[in-house]
């Protein structure tokens, strides 16, 4: 049943400057490397855009384009540098407007983050402080260059307006250019361009004032800015209110307002789970304060009643979504009709989006495999409905299921325990991960919407197949824990994370991890939260080596924090009366006696049902763990995309 709340605020119009939004609810930037090597727009991109602009939000920002050459963050970043590119963009806007939208163009230099590999030359920055997340050492500009970028920003916005757009954005946070010259952590010059805030201020207002100039008036302008670096050093929430009001007499008719101090630190301005949602929301309220201009917020705003309180609260007047729009390009249409149960929330998991982008793959979402395939996604009637079964309840057997539902054929899906989520129940059990039982909760939701045949408790088996007479079986039975080959594995204290997860076994006080990877790194977490003493050994030189930079730093403190010793470069040689025998640099040591010995050191497949299958059912089709131990990212998009050949 849909909860019955009245999202008044959130549904009510307002106004950036002339610009009447019909709901507070707008499209964050974000880079998903859609664009062409060439610095266009591709139809991919366009296809995301439009979905979200259908959706129901009123204001789509199109990510970060850069000014002039050599300013951009990864290879193929679009552009607005020359009239070249107006008719792309142009393009871009009819099809937002005719979506019921309106489009803002974000304009952007990267400044200290870019790195030479991408944009094919030394980075520039206000000073010469080398951004710590590419080590590379920038080149300080001249005040010449200066004044001719504060030049290429008002063209970039004047084409911006000759495109239709609705509205330019000028980015002044996550970590490049502007916010470059705003925050002591970039910007050590001695000239009128640093020094103390109002110096260090000048640049961006400049530019902000260069902008209005060019676009008049009456063109919306919002200027993107951080609430505060978060880290110690950096931009405080009251030196942002100084420069807010800077920034507004300049020209901004709106600011956005996020927080952290750029890619050097990419867990601030892109949290994960391990933050709690809505993580700015009093800094942005300080900003709020000062100005009278609309003040966006941004940053794990997940839930249509959270977004309705910060407005209500007074603390922001518009909410901006990003990953939130990845995961549900509906989520405004939903909430306004009053579905909020049928929204897919984003689990922060920060992996097919933040991750696969920084390993310059093409954004995806976890909970959402159509994200970025949209045209390529769309779900068609099946040519001749046939009889499905799927073996296994896990997230890429539940997704399988609900895709061939939704195309016509009758699903009928079987899982082994008395509960759908399969190993997904377990992931959801690691401290900090209880969001990610949203993925089991909306697709059961659907499953039950669509009338597929659920039946638990129940293995598939060959003469399970021969008593259903399925056209097609979709195998997605998973993996079970792998138990490595060594000396005393067989010893009644040694377990599986899997059964410790699942409840299975307990633990002693005194417990040793094998495996130093994303399952043996938050079991240790998961125990050490309940009091256990607890180490890991680690054949590599790292731990965690397998999670993305949202993730692995905070999980790395928080096992540090948690007092768990770290063994890292160390194989387990034997298990035996006396202790845990390792290997390290050649050598043999025994680190103890433990109550337990917790195996953390993979998977391997279960597929036996295929091969009986062989020759008995017309087509066969293995997926997710069962194909290959694998991530759920991965299980889910190989069952959407399997699912819709059927």
């Amino acid at each position: 049943m849909a909860r019955e709340v009245k999202l008044t605020k959130l549904f009510s119009p307002i106004n950036i400057g002339k610009m009447q939004l019909k709901n507070r609810i707008i499209m964050a930037p974000m880079i998903l490397n859609y664009n062409t090597p060439q610095g266009t727009i591709s139809e991919r991109q366009k296809n995301y855009y439009l979905r979200r602009a259908r959706g129901g939000v009123a204001l789509v920002t199109a990510q970060s384009a850069t000014v002039v050459p050599h300013s951009n963050l990864l290879p193929g970043h679009v552009t607005i540098m020359s009239d070249e590119y107006i008719p792309q963009w142009r393009d871009l806007a009819t099809a937002i407007h005719d979506a019921g939208s309106k489009l803002s163009i974000q304009l952007t230099h990267v400044g200290r983050e870019g790195m030479a590999a991408a944009t094919g030359q030394v980075p520039v920055s206000p000073g010469t402080i080398p951004c710590p997340f590419t080590n590379e050492q920038p080149r300080q500009l001249s005040k010449a260059e200066i004044e001719d970028l504060i030049i290429k920003f008002g063209q970039g916005a004047k084409r911006v307006k000759q495109a239709g757009a609705d509205c330019v954005e000028i980015l002044g946070a996550q970590g490049e250019l502007l916010h470059n010259f705003m925050s002591p952590l970039a910007n050590n010059r001695a000239d009128d361009y640093g020094g103390d805030l109002d110096g260090r201020a000048k640049f961006p207002v400049e530019v902000t004032k260069r902008v209005r100039d060019e676009v008049g008036p009456d063109f919306p302008i919002i200027f993107r800015m951080v609430a505060s670096d978060l880290v110690d050093g950096g931009l405080t929430v009251e030196d942002m209110k100084r420069v807010a009001l800077k920034l507004v007499a300049a020209g901004a008719d709106a600011l956005h307002v996020t927080g952290g101090p750029g890619f050097d630190v990419v867990y601030l301005p892109h949290p994960s789970f391990y933050f709690s949602s809505g993580t700015i929301v009093d800094q942005v309220a300080e900003i709020k304060s000062v100005v009278s201009v609309p003040v966006i917020v941004v940053q794990r705003i997940i839930d249509p009643v959270q977004a309705e309180e910060i407005l209500q609260a007074g603390k922001a007047d518009i909410v901006a979504l990003a990953r939130a729009l990845l995961t549900d390009p509906d989520w405004p249409m939903k909430a306004a009709e009053g579905q909020l149960e049928d929204i897919r929330h984003c689990i922060a998991c920060t992996q097919g989006c933040v991750d696969t982008v920084l390993a310059l793959g093409q954004g995806t979402c976890l909970h959402n495999p159509e994200a970025g395939m949209e045209k390529e996604y769309e779900i068609h009637p099946a040519p001749e409905p046939k009889k499905v079964l799927v073996a296994g309840g896990g997230p890429g057997g539940m997704e399988a299921a609900r895709v061939a539902a939704v195309r016509g054929h009758d699903v009928t899906l079987c899982e082994k325990g008395g509960e759908l989520g399969g190993q997904w129940i377990l992931a959801s059990k690691a401290p900090k991960k209880d969001g990610f039982s949203e993925v089991t909760r909306w697709t059961s939701r659907e499953l039950e919407k669509l009338n597929v045949k659920i039946e638990l408790n129940k293995t598939v088996t060959p003469e399970v197949v021969e008593q259903l007479k399925p056209d097609i079986v979709i195998v997605a039975t998973g993996a079970v824990a792998a138990v490595p080959k060594i000396l005393g594995v067989d010893r009644k204290e040694v377990v599986t994370a899997w059964d410790v997860l699942a409840a299975k076994v307990g633990v002693g006080d005194k417990v040793a991890i094998l495996g130093g990877n994303m399952l043996g790194c938050e079991i240790a977490d998961y125990l050490s939260e309940r009091g256990k003493e607890v180490t890991v050994v680690e054949m590599s030189q790292e731990l965690a080596m397998d999670l993305g930079v949202c993730r692995r730093p905070l999980l790395l403190e928080r096992l540090t924090k948690g007092g768990v010793e770290m063994l890292t470069s160390s194989t387990v040689k034997a298990i035996t009366d006396d202790g845990l025998i390792v290997e390290k640099n050649g050598e043999e040591k025994n680190i103890g006696i433990f109550d337990n010995v917790v195996l953390a050191s993979g998977a391997t497949s279960v597929n036996e049902l295929a091969e009986q299958l062989e020759g008995k059912v017309p087509k066969v089709y293995v997926i997710g763990d069962a194909a290959e131990p694998r991530k759920g990212i991965d299980a889910i998009a190989e069952a959407a995309r399997i699912s819709r050949e059927i």
